[in-house]
């Protein structure tokens, strides 16, 4: 066997090793390497897990917020507009259409379309339609009930009770994502009453 040394370095011809001083030796042993990667593994989806987590968390929590402005508009619209107009009992009025005429003596009917609660006034002649609810919002359920049904200011006088509305909506949102724990959905009942009350004159 023919042993040579050079420097920190030992060369055995003999049995093909060739190694250097134990005390230069550096670098990893499998089993090293192997509990390494699975730590950092472990390290990276435990991120990737909170980081996900917390994207999905500000999806959910936008939704609810969109959900919630368009639930506080549309019910301040109608505030608005029923209490500072009236009923237009002699235009259609049932669960899923309402009829007012507005302060500026402007006839608006309030229905559910589809998924949306669409506003139509008619202006000069004209029939002008616009959505209450936004893009990002849908209207999934839309009742309005009137009491009395009809009308208390005709020369009559057979029904004295000032009249009111009660708008019972269901909104949703999916822009948290499609599934239906990431939804948000709000339902709302508000009351609203006309300013006017009949005379028992």
């Amino acid at each position: 066997m023919f042993k040579s040394k050079i420097g920190n370095w030992k060369l055995e011809i003999g049995n093909s090793v060739l190694n250097q001083n134990d005390s230069e030796r550096q670098g990893f042993t499998l089993i090293e390497a192997i509990v390494s990667t699975a730590v950092f593994a472990f390290l990276i989806s435990s991120v990737l897990g909170v980081y996900m987590a917390t994207l999905q968390l500000d999806k959910k929590s936008k939704a609810f917020r969109v959900t919630t402005q368009n639930a506080r508009f549309i019910s301040e619209y109608i505030n608005k507009e029923v209490t500072n107009g009236s009923v237009n009992y002699g235009g259609t009025n049932n669960t899923s259409t309402l009829s007012l005429i507005n302060q500026n003596n402007e006839t608006e009917t309030i229905q559910l379309s589809g998924d949306n609660l669409t506003l139509s006034k008619i202006i000069n002649s004209s029939s002008v339609s616009t959505n209450l609810n936004s893009d990002q919002v849908k209207i999934t359920k839309a009742a309005f009930l009137l009491n009395p049904a009809s009308n208390p200011f005709t020369p009559a006088k057979n029904v004295n009770i000032q009249p009111s509305i009660t708008v019972i909506l269901e909104l949703t949102s999916d822009i948290g994502g499609s599934r239906v724990t990431d939804m948000s959905k709000i339902n709302i009942q508000n009351t609203y009453t006309v300013r006017n009350y009949p005379s028992r004159q």
